[in-house]
């Protein structure tokens, strides 16, 4: 993947070396073009090292080739961040008075734009306008983040997190398809039950296959909440997130947000075990026994209020694998299933099946759990494209 990256004059400019350095851990290639306004906040001796390439700055630069169209030529994506107020304007209106607006307009591939601003700019009705009008062009947006701004006041405007860019490169490069507004309820990491005031019973879970499916739904823009246990990955900054500890306390945030959803996506783990008894004290005995009773099953009391909702689950099974994923399927009422292996747990990647409602099995090679996410997705849409009984 060329990634063509344009670096406007915002004092978020900095944080896009943090992407570059992502971009090429993925193997992408990346060249810079900076804006003289850019300059003021990181240097091109910075991007060079970083890109190993060379720096692009200047429109009338005696060199091989027309810079504003072999740079939009050579790219896969073109991606502006941070973009300014000022750039926004620029594209929307078709000024092209630098060689990051040129290349703006000449460029013929998908383009990315990730404002950074102060919130009063965002809202501006003339900015909003702009964005709009682009929108309508076919040019896709990542919106800022809440968070502390330059001012040091908290507001909307804030450069996003760089590791959800990446994945909003990676969806609009792989043309992946928006989720058309769907609501996305989403579990992830483990739960935890208590031994004492100090141990618990637990699951070596990471969360991340939560967490990618969250990141999928949000840079696919479809609304989304989660609902999350411990973890021991990065959950994204710009999502409506519940924390919780416990299956009690992951099922009542269940049953709060259910109505809500279009599809709930169970990818959390939870404890099949609890202890019969909490002791009050921590325990310095010299053996520690503990009787352990089944958990309630969080699925099977959320059926009980499914309506025509849409239901995923995880079935992580290292024998009798379709046999325990179809008894799951039937017995908690699922729509889909996503078979895997407890070699899966805390990997990057993963191999895994899927198992529809009508009984047949896809059967997927390796994959990172960002493209695992991407498919499971994938999987609702077209189930929820279906007719579910709505009017």
């Amino acid at each position: 993947m060329n990634v063509l990256l344009g670096i406007t004059g915002s004092i978020a400019a900095y944080k896009s070396l943090e992407l570059a350095r992502l971009l090429r851990r993925h193997g992408a290639e990346v060249r810079f073009i900076l804006t003289k306004s850019a300059l003021n906040f990181i240097t091109p001796l910075s991007c060079q090292t970083l890109s190993n390439n060379e720096v692009y700055f200047d429109q009338f630069v005696l060199s091989k080739g027309i810079k504003h169209l072999t740079l939009g030529e050579w790219s896969d994506i073109f991606v502006i961040a941070p973009a300014t107020a000022n750039v926004i304007g620029k594209a929307a209106c078709g000024i092209a008075d630098d060689l990051l607006s040129t290349t703006m307009i000449s460029c013929q591939k998908s383009m990315l734009f990730v404002p950074a601003m102060d919130q009063g700019m965002w809202d501006n009705r003339v900015v909003q306008e702009n964005v709009a009008t682009l929108k309508k062009n076919g040019v896709h947006f990542l919106e800022p983040s809440v968070g502390t701004l330059a001012t040091g006041k908290t507001g909307r405007g804030r450069f996003p997190e760089a590791s959800i860019i990446l994945k909003k490169i990676l969806t609009v490069h792989e043309k992946r398809g928006g989720l058309a507004g769907k609501r996305f309820l989403v579990t992830g990491g483990r739960t935890e039950e208590d031994l004492d005031p100090v141990r618990v019973v637990t699951n070596r879970s990471s969360g991340l296959m939560g967490a990618e499916l969250v990141k999928a739904v949000y840079c696919r823009e479809g609304r989304v909440k989660g609902i999350f246990g411990e973890v021991a990955c990065l959950l994204p900054e710009d999502v409506e997130l519940t924390r919780v500890r416990t299956s009690v306390e992951m099922l009542r945030a269940l049953k709060r947000d259910f109505d809500w959803c279009d599809c709930l996506i169970m990818a959390a783990a939870i404890g099949d075990y609890k202890p019969r008894r909490k002791n009050v004290t921590k325990k310095h005995d010299k053996a520690y026994k503990v009787d352990l009773e089944k958990n309630v099953d969080l699925l099977k009391e959320l059926a009980k209020q499914k309506g025509d909702k849409l239901v995923v689950g995880f079935s992580l099974e290292d024998k009798n694998v379709l046999a325990r994923a179809r008894d799951k399927m039937r017995e908690k009422n699922l729509d889909i299933v996503v078979l895997n292996s407890s070699a899966a747990i805390g990997q990057d990647s993963i191999k895994a099946s899927i198992l529809r409602q009508k009984g047949n099995v896809v059967s997927l090679d390796e994959q990172t759990k960002w493209q695992l996410a991407n498919r499971v997705l994938d999987e609702c849409m077209a189930e929820l494209g279906r007719y579910r009984g709505r009017h």
